[in-house]
């Protein structure tokens, strides 16, 4: 048995793992557009335990490039771990070359379930302070099927063998595919349609860095490779908030479905704004990304990580949310002192959020 860096004719053994838990099944066409991550270099896409031919073992490694004023950095975030109990116990094995790969400052989990989070600490990833590490906001947009779904979990946890005929639930009606174009949104508030290198988010992400604090690259030809991701069953809702300046604050919305018994949710994967954002921007969005959830057919709102910085502002929105975390799962182990990085602001775009979610399909 030995740990390996992953390769593309590793995909059937990996997805077979993913079968074998449950965890929505990566198409050859999404691993190979990981494979081409423009901030990827020469980094594996991950490591594999590989069983005399036999692949016991995968995590993804997902690397991404961050600039703080004109210096660019490197880290690297975790995600689809996954370990056979064929090789229970390897998990120490297959997370050293993830934690050794020193020339990122950092490598990250940010998307840790409340069986893995008490692990990860033993193999050297400290949490991050709260509310990164333990807070998940979420917003009701139709109590009555979250209500329903739950029920029925709590009947299939009683009677097990009823699970399986319960089938898929809550997906979305047949209808006319979600147009951002047609809403009316929120004053201030419009979609995103423009990705090019001179749009109006091109200034957005020029002004970002100009704001002075780490932040991942949101650069246009990043965000088209993104959104570029074979796997997503519908496009992902870019809004944008809008001062006498211009963009000034955006938030990316993406339907998830966590199992078959789960209602449809949209997931915040980024939300940000630049300094001279005015107070309202934040919520704003957040009230536009609601609009939009209910047009999409989604049961709530939900924002897996949440920074100190977005917290503070959503204001009166953070106390209307419930908290759906609470077990610890976001994660890093840095390569340098880490108080050089203690401005560090994550969002899901960080995570795995975009490309690892169950999608729900009609």
């Amino acid at each position: 048995m030995t740990v390996r860096p992953f390769e593309l004719a590793d995909i059937e053994g990996v997805n077979a793992l993913h079968t074998d838990i449950h965890w929505p099944v990566p198409s050859e066409a999404q691993w190979r557009w990981l494979a081409s991550n423009p901030a990827r270099g020469t980094s594996p896409m991950g490591w594999v335990i590989d069983n005399d031919g036999r692949i016991d073992g995968f995590l993804g490694n997902f690397r991404q490039r961050y600039v703080r004023d004109s210096t660019v950095y490197e880290a690297a975030t975790g995600h689809s771990i996954i370990v056979s109990p064929r090789a229970k116990g390897s998990l120490r094995e297959l997370i050293q070359p993830f934690l050794g790969q020193t020339d990122m400052f950092a490598v990250s989990i940010f998307n840790a379930n409340d069986i893995g989070s008490p692990i990860y600490r033993h193999y050297g990833l400290k949490p991050f302070a709260s509310p990164v590490h333990d807070v998940k906001l979420a917003w009701l947009l139709d109590p009555s099927r979250i209500f329903v779904a739950k029920g029925l979990r709590s009947l299939g946890a009683r009677i097990p063998a009823l699970y399986p005929l319960l089938g898929e639930r809550f997906l979305p009606r047949t209808g006319p595919v979600f147009d951002p174009r047609s809403m009316v949104w929120p004053d201030g508030v419009r979609a995103i349609a423009d990705l090019s290198d001179t749009s109006a988010f091109g200034s957005f992400w020029q002004q970002l860095k100009a704001d002075g604090a780490l932040v991942v690259d949101r650069s246009p030809a990043l965000m088209r490779w993104r959104l570029a991701m074979p796997d997503l069953a519908s496009p992902p809702v870019l809004l944008g908030y809008y001062d006498d300046q211009g963009l000034c604050a955006y938030a990316m919305g993406q339907l998830s479905k966590v199992g078959p018994v789960e209602v449809v949710t949209l997931e915040i994967i980024d939300l940000i704004a630049l300094n001279r954002a005015p107070a309202s921007a934040i919520p704003t969005l957040i009230r536009a990304l609601k609009r939009a959830g209910r047009k999409m057919q989604a049961a709530k709102l939900r924002l897996p990580v949440v920074s100190a910085k977005t917290h503070a502002a959503l204001g009166a929105k953070a106390s209307l949310a419930h908290n759906e975390g609470g077990w610890g799962h976001a994660f890093a182990h840095f390569n340098v002192p880490d108080a050089g990085f203690a401005d560090w602001q994550p969002t899901a775009f960080e995570g795995c959020y975009s490309f690892t979610q169950r999608q729900p399909r009609r």
